[in-house]
């Protein structure tokens, strides 16, 4: 199955999951539709109360595929969250980018935020799943 992209298609890794007791996973549930749980060669970190993902490395990252709503609108909030908005001061400590992900249903090339900053002194979540620990 080759690759979909979408601009509304969203790939979450920490608090936004389901299953996050975060505030704005709440509002990005009620924004958006749950496709089913994702993964992508990555490597995730935990910097303090959340994770950063870098697009190097080589571990299964795990996360969830969403289908926002309306992508216009919830886009300036995620953002702000993820502390990206134009009027955030730099850097930015992520940035969105596109990324190919494996699904069950094969793959999708999503958006996710990425860590923009260095990774040094941070702990590797080795099993790739920030709910899992």
């Amino acid at each position: 199955m080759p690759a979909r992209q979408a601009p509304d298609l969203l790939f979450v890794y920490g608090t936004l999951r389901r299953g996050s007791d975060h505030p704005n996973a709440a509002r990005l549930a009620r924004e958006s539709d749950w496709l089913g749980t994702a993964s992508l060669t990555a490597t995730l970190y935990r910097v303090s109360w959340h994770p950063a993902l870098v697009l190097e490395g080589c571990d299964a990252v795990t996360g969830d595929l969403l289908r926002l709503h309306d992508a216009a609108a919830s886009q300036p909030w995620l953002d702000a969250f993820e502390g990206c908005a134009a009027d955030d001061p730099l850097p930015h400590d992520y940035r969105r980018e596109t990324a190919k992900l494996v699904t069950q249903r094969g793959t999708a090339t999503a958006l996710v935020y990425v860590w923009n900053l260095a990774v040094d002194g941070l702990e590797r979540i080795a099993s790739g799943d920030w709910l899992a620990g």
